[in-house]
C-alpha cells in the first residue's frame, strides 16, 4: 500500500491511498468467502457458491464495496500512524474506478483536531475567593443536619412555622370550565420548607387539627404537573394533625450516629469544630473549582483555534439529550413540549445550546493543547486512586467496580478523560497568576455569573 498526503485545509486532511492489485484481491477473496458462507443460495451449500452466482445475486459493485470494507480499516490505521493524525470523525472515502488486476486508488478525507495557539499562560491572572466560615453558617448547617435526623410528634396546638402538618386537600382549577374538583388527596407539609408556597404556609399557620382553610394562587407555566401549569388553582385543605419536629440532642450518641462508633467527636464543641472544618474544606474546593473555570475560559478567550463544526454539532446533541432527559424526569414531558408550555422560542433555545456547545468545545480543545504541550497523562496510580475514591463514595466492592469498568470500556474511557482534564486544569492553576480576594472584581464576577447561568 502506498499513501500520499494531498493537502490540508484548516483541520481537514486529504490522503491518497493506493492498494496493490494483490491487496485488493485478498480483500475480494475474504469478502466472497464471507458472503458465500452467510447467504442462502438455492442449489448450493453454504460456502460453495461460485463467484459468478454471488455476483448475479448481489452485483459486482456491492462485491467490490465489501472487499474495500476488508482492507480499508487497516489502511486508515496506517494513515493515522504515518501522518500522526488525531481524527475526530469517520473519514469520507472516494474510490476511483476499480479494474481487477490493477492497483486500486482511493482518496480519504479526514477531519482532525485543529491546531490551537495558546497565549502566554503566565500573563493570565484569575481571582480566587478567600474561604471564610462564619458562626451563622455553622449554625445553619448544624440545624439542617439535626432536621434530617429528627422525628415528628403529634401536638394539640395550632401549627407553628417549624411544624409539619398532615392535611387532606382538594384542588380545583379556576380558569378551566371543563375541569371539576379534583379527587381528595393526603400529604405532609413542612411549614419550615422554603419551597412551600407562601399562600399555603400563610393559610395553615395558626390553624389546629380539624380546621379547614382555603387558598388560591397562580401556578408557574413550567410546573411539572401539566394539568395545572400556567393556571390559577384553588386549594381546600383540612388539617388532620399538627406535628412538632423533635431535634436530636447534640450528644455523644448523636455524634456516633453521624460519624460511626469509632468517632473521636464526643462534645458539642468538637462537633461544631468538625462541621466548621468540613465546611471550610468544601468552600475551598468550590472556590478553587470556580477560579479554575474562569482560568480555562480566559485562556480559551485568548487562544487562536478553529472550532470544528462536527464537534459543535456532536456537543449540541449531547446537551439537548441531557435537557430532554431532565425535562422528562422533572416535568414528565420532553424538552420540546416544555418549551411550548413555557412559551419559549425553540429557535432561541437552539441558539443558546449552540453557543454553549461552541464554548465547551473551545475549552476542551484548549485543555487538550495544554495537556499535549506539558505531556499530561493519566497514570496507573491516578486511575487506582480514582477507583478507591469511587469505592468509598458509593460503598461498592472494589473488584466489582473494576469489573464494571472493564465491562463498559466507553464508561472507563470517559472516567480516564475526566481524570486527564482534571489534571490539566490543576496544572493550569499553577501556570497562571492566582490572586486571592475577599470579593471578585466586576469582570470576574460577571464571568462567574455567566458560568452559573449556563448551568442547567
Amino acid at each position: 500500500m502506498k499513501t500520499e498526503l494531498l493537502g490540508q485545509e484548516k483541520n481537514v486532511v486529504r490522503v491518497k491511498v493506493e492498494f496493490e492489485a494483490a491487496e485488493f484481491s485478498k480483500g475480494l477473496a475474504e469478502a466472497l468467502g464471507e458472503i458465500s458462507r452467510s447467504t442462502n443460495i438455492p442449489g448450493f451449500r453454504k460456502g460453495h457458491a461460485p463467484r459468478r452466482v454471488i455476483e448475479m445475486r448481489i452485483g459486482r459493485q456491492t462485491l467490490y464495496n465489501e472487499a474495500l470494507e476488508k482492507i480499508l480499516p487497516g489502511a486508515l490505521q496506517q494513515v493515522v500512524e504515518d501522518y500522526d493524525l488525531e481524527t475526530i470523525s469517520d473519514p469520507s472515502i472516494h474510490v476511483d474506478d476499480i479494474h481487477e488486476g490493477e492497483p486500486v486508488t482511493c482518496e480519504l478525507t479526514l477531519e482532525v483536531m485543529p491546531e490551537t495557539e495558546l497565549p502566554a499562560l503566565e500573563e493570565i491572572e484569575v481571582e480566587r475567593l478567600n474561604s471564610k466560615v462564619t458562626d451563622d453558617m455553622v449554625n445553619a448547617l448544624i440545624l439542617d443536619i439535626r432536621k434530617r435526623h429528627s422525628h415528628l410528634e403529634s401536638v394539640e396546638r395550632p401549627a407553628g412555622k417549624e411544624d409539619v402538618v398532615a392535611v387532606n386537600f382538594v384542588t380545583r382549577v379556576l380558569d378551566d370550565a371543563s375541569s371539576g374538583e379534583g379527587d381528595p388527596q393526603k400529604g405532609e407539609i413542612d411549614l419550615s420548607d422554603e419551597d412551600i408556597r407562601d399562600e399555603v404556609r400563610s393559610a395553615l399557620l395558626g390553624r389546629a387539627a380539624g380546621e379547614t382553610v382555603e387558598t388560591e394562587f397562580d401556578v408557574e407555566p413550567d410546573y411539572r404537573d401539566s394539568t395545572v401549569a400556567g393556571k390559577r388553582v384553588h386549594y381546600t385543605m383540612t388539617l388532620e394533625t399538627v406535628n412538632a419536629r423533635i431535634l436530636p440532642d447534640l450528644d455523644a450518641a448523636f455524634f456516633k450516629t453521624l460519624f460511626g462508633e469509632d468517632t473521636e467527636v464526643a462534645t458539642e464543641e468538637a462537633f461544631r469544630r468538625k462541621i466548621g472544618d468540613d465546611l471550610l474544606a468544601r468552600m475551598k474546593r468550590e472556590n478553587e473549582a470556580h477560579a479554575a473555570d474562569r482560568a480555562v475560559d480566559e485562556v480559551a478567550r485568548r487562544s487562536k483555534v478553529e472550532v470544528p463544526e462536527s464537534l459543535v454539532e456532536r456537543q449540541a446533541e449531547l446537551l439537548k439529550k441531557r435537557d430532554d432527559e431532565d425535562a422528562r424526569r422533572h416535568f414528565n414531558i420532553g424538552m420540546k413540549e416544555l418549551l411550548s408550555v413555557r412559551n419559549e422560542d425553540e429557535a432561541r433555545y437552539e441558539g443558546i445550546i449552540r453557543s454553549r456547545a461552541v464554548e465547551m468545545v473551545r475549552n476542551m480543545l484548549v485543555l487538550d493543547a495544554i495537556g499535549k504541550k506539558y505531556d499530561v497523562e493519566v497514570s496507573k496510580d491516578d486511575f487506582e486512586a480514582e477507583v478507591d475514591r469511587r469505592t468509598a463514595i458509593y460503598g461498592i466492592d472494589r473488584n466489582r467496580l473494576l469489573g464494571l469498568f472493564h465491562k463498559d470500556r466507553k464508561f472507563m474511557a470517559g472516567v480516564v478523560d475526566d481524570l486527564r482534564y482534571s489534571k490539566i486544569t490543576a496544572l493550569l492553576m499553577t501556570l497562571v497568576k492566582v490572586r486571592d480576594v475577599d470579593e471578585l472584581s466586576a469582570p470576574q464576577a460577571e464571568a462567574a455569573s455567566a458560568d452559573k447561568t449556563g448551568e442547567r
